[in-house]
């Protein structure tokens, strides 16, 4: 859970910072992206919201925050005049927040057939890059990196989710 602003003060710094980071975010993915100016595709939208700590279902993206962000008439792309005030509101509110690790470590556990509390990687990027939203590449190299023991080829899940809320709670 993102802090709580003490005063009026520190709320109005936070406010300033996100925006900030919101908008450099968004003028970095638009770029990869090849969109165009103060704009990023649709798609783009849940791995902005991810990277900002806040973790929408797939169908939270779809049904309600995609045709929030849209425009009258609809196109391929969301602008950051859209985006931004609904992030920052999303933000203060902590709508999306990350699951708590017991619910991550049940989801990791319906895939431990064995229960021996690790799970092969390749397991885990097919379902990363196939259900769901999927990863894009950096992502899933990311998570490579982040959470695989590389020797064995193998996620131990109790040992990533106990990393992962760790760097969650220090996360912005």
């Amino acid at each position: 859970m993102l802090p709580t602003p003490a005063n009026n003060m520190e709320r109005i710094k936070q406010q300033e910072y996100y925006k900030f980071y919101i908008r450099k975010l968004f003028e970095y993915v638009g770029q990869e992206s090849k969109s165009p100016k103060d704009t990023v595709k649709k798609e783009e939208i849940s791995y902005i919201m991810r990277f900002l700590n806040q973790f929408p279902s797939e169908a939270q993206v779809i049904d309600y925050i995609i045709p929030k962000l849209e425009d009258d008439e609809p196109s391929d792309f969301i602008k950051l005049s859209k985006f931004e005030p609904f992030m920052l509101e999303v933000l203060a509110k902590n709508e999306f927040e990350p699951s708590p690790a017991e619910h991550l470590l049940a989801a990791f556990r319906v895939l431990d057939t064995e229960g021996n509390g690790k799970i092969p990687f390749d397991l885990l990027k097919n379902l990363l890059c196939t259900e769901g939203i999927p990863f894009r590449e950096q992502e899933i190299l990311g998570f490579e990196s982040y959470a695989l023991d590389k020797s064995q080829k193998l996620v131990f899940y109790e040992d990533y989710v106990a990393k992962l809320m760790e760097e969650n709670d220090q996360h912005i």
